[in-house]
C-alpha cells in the first residue's frame, strides 16, 4: 500500500543575533479533508437556519432579535425544509467573508512555503450560527516580511469581499416600520456603513437618499456583511496572537507587549462604557499578550509592508463598532449600551427588588 504521508519539509532560517544558519525538520500531518468537510457542511447547516428565520423577519416586517421568536431557530427551520432556502443569501455571504478572511490566510502561506491547515470552521449556537473559522500553522516562519504578508492577508481578503456585499445588502434594505423596529438587539454600526450609505445616497440610490443610516432594517446580507466587518476589526486589535498581533511584531517587535497591554487597557474602558463583550476579547489579549512567534528580528520589513500596515490601521478603524450590540431596557422599552456598568447596575437593581417586602407585608 502506498504511503500518502506528507514528505519531510526542511526549513533553513538563519538567526542573525547567533550568527548561524538553524537547520529545522518538520513531519507535516495529514491533512483531514474529511474533518474540514464535515466542520464546513455543519456550518452551512447552521448558518442557514439562522439566516431563514432573518429572511422570514425581514420579508414579515418582523424584529430580527426578539424574545417572543427563536433566537435559534432549528426546529422552526426544519418543520419545513424548504425554509432552508431562505437562509442562503445569509448565510453565502458570511461563508463567503470568513472564507476569504482564512482563504486569505491560508494560500499566503501556501506561497511563502508555510504549512498550514486548511480553514476549520465552528459552527455553534450563536446569533449567526457560526462562531468563524481559523487555520493553523504547522511550521516555522523563516522572516518578519512573512509573518507580516500572512497576517495581513487574511483581514484584507475578507474586507474586500465584504465590501460590495454591504452595499448590495443596503440597497435590499427597507425603512424601519413600528413592528420591525422592537427588536431586542440592535448593533452598532461602524464607519464603513455610514460612509458606503452616504456613497449610495449621493449616487441616486432613492432609500439611501430618503432615509438615514439609523432608520433602515438591514437586509440579511447587510447584516452578514457587519459581522464580517466585526471579525475584521476582531481579528486586527493590535496585540496577542490575533492578526494584528502579527502585524504588529512584524512591523516593529519591540513595541508588540507595550502596544498589547495599552489595547487591554482600551478594552476594558469599552467594556465598561459601551460593551461588556470587549472584556471577554481583554482576556484573550492578557492571555496571548507577552507571545509571539519565534521569528527573527532581522531583515527588517521594507517601506511597500509598512503603507499596507496603515491600510490595516484604517481597516480597523472603519470596520469597528465601539458598542457593538445594544439590549432594549426592559424598564424604558429604549435601546441602551450593553456595558458592564449598565449590566451591574441592572443586576443590582434587580436584587434591590428581590429584597423588598410585598406591599401587603410593609
Amino acid at each position: 500500500m502506498p504511503d500518502n504521508s506528507p514528505l519531510p519539509l526542511e526549513y533553513q532560517i538563519y538567526d542573525p543575533e547567533r550568527q548561524e544558519l538553524r537547520v529545522v525538520v518538520i513531519e507535516p500531518p495529514k491533512r483531514r479533508y474529511w474533518l474540514h468537510a464535515l466542520l464546513f457542511l455543519a456550518t452551512i447547516f447552521t448558518t442557514l437556519c439562522i439566516g431563514a428565520r432573518m429572511q422570514f423577519n425581514f420579508d414579515h416586517k418582523l424584529p430580527f432579535f426578539s424574545t417572543d421568536l427563536d433566537y435559534w431557530p432549528w426546529a422552526w427551520a426544519m418543520e419545513d425544509w424548504h425554509r432552508l432556502l431562505l437562509g442562503i443569501p445569509f448565510s453565502a455571504s458570511l461563508l463567503a467573508i470568513l472564507g476569504a478572511h482564512e482563504m486569505g490566510h491560508f494560500i499566503t502561506a501556501v506561497r511563502r512555503r508555510i504549512y498550514a491547515t486548511l480553514p476549520f470552521f465552528i459552527p455553534a449556537p450563536t446569533l449567526i450560527g457560526t462562531l468563524g473559522a481559523f487555520i493553523r500553522i504547522r511550521s516555522p516562519i523563516r522572516s518578519r516580511s512573512d509573518l507580516f504578508d500572512v497576517g495581513v492577508a487574511g483581514p484584507i481578503a475578507g474586507f474586500v469581499v465584504a465590501i460590495p456585499l454591504l452595499f448590495y445588502g443596503l440597497t435590499l434594505s427597507q425603512p424601519y416600520t413600528p413592528q420591525s423596529a422592537n427588536s431586542d438587539i440592535a448593533f452598532g454600526l461602524p464607519l464603513i456603513f455610514g460612509f458606503a450609505h452616504g456613497l449610495l445616497a449621493a449616487a441616486g440610490n432613492p432609500l439611501a437618499a430618503h432615509f438615514a443610516m439609523s432608520d433602515l432594517y438591514l437586509h440579511p446580507v447587510a447584516i452578514a456583511a457587519w459581522f464580517g466587518m466585526f471579525a475584521t476589526a476582531l481579528n486586527l486589535l493590535p496585540g496577542g496572537q490575533l492578526d494584528g498581533g502579527h502585524i504588529i511584531f512584524a512591523v516593529r517587535p519591540h513595541w508588540h507587549q507595550r502596544i498589547s497591554m495599552i489595547s487591554i487597557a482600551v478594552l476594558l474602558v469599552l467594556s465598561w462604557y459601551l460593551w461588556a463583550g470587549w472584556l471577554l476579547w481583554a482576556i484573550v489579549l492578557r492571555m496571548t499578550g507577552n507571545r509571539h512567534p519565534d521569528v527573527p528580528l532581522a531583515p527588517p520589513m521594507d517601506r511597500k509592508r509598512k503603507w499596507i500596515a496603515a491600510f490595516a490601521l484604517l481597516m480597523l478603524i472603519v470596520s469597528l463598532a465601539p458598542a457593538a450590540i445594544r439590549e432594549r431596557d426592559e424598564n424604558s422599552m429604549q435601546l441602551k449600551d450593553s456595558s458592564l456598568q449598565n449590566i451591574l447596575q441592572s443586576l443590582r437593581q434587580q436584587r434591590m427588588h428581590k429584597q423588598q417586602p410585598p406591599p401587603n407585608q410593609r
